[in-house]
């Protein structure tokens, strides 16, 4: 994975802060934020309020998550 990711920096060269942005956009975001809320929801949430913060934090991580790749799509082709 790593040599593919580094291998399609090479390949895009000056764009490559570009597709950087939407990887972590689309990869980092789930493993930092989504699932730890996600797993804790499932696993270990007793009471309401944290049943409500769990799904609180999925939720708003997840549009962030969806906004910034957009932004990152959108953003592919300006500066040129």
């Amino acid at each position: 994975m790593v040599g593919a990711t580094v291998m399609i920096c090479v390949g895009l060269g000056e764009k490559a802060d570009k597709f950087v942005s939407i990887l972590g956009a689309v990869s980092c975001t789930p493993v930092a934020f989504i699932f730890p809320a996600a797993f804790h929801y499932k696993i270990c949430a007793k009471t309401m309020s944290q049943k409500i913060i769990d799904l609180s934090l999925v939720v708003v991580w997840t549009i962030l998550g969806v906004y910034c790749t957009i932004l990152g799509v959108n953003d592919w082709n300006k500066g040129e």
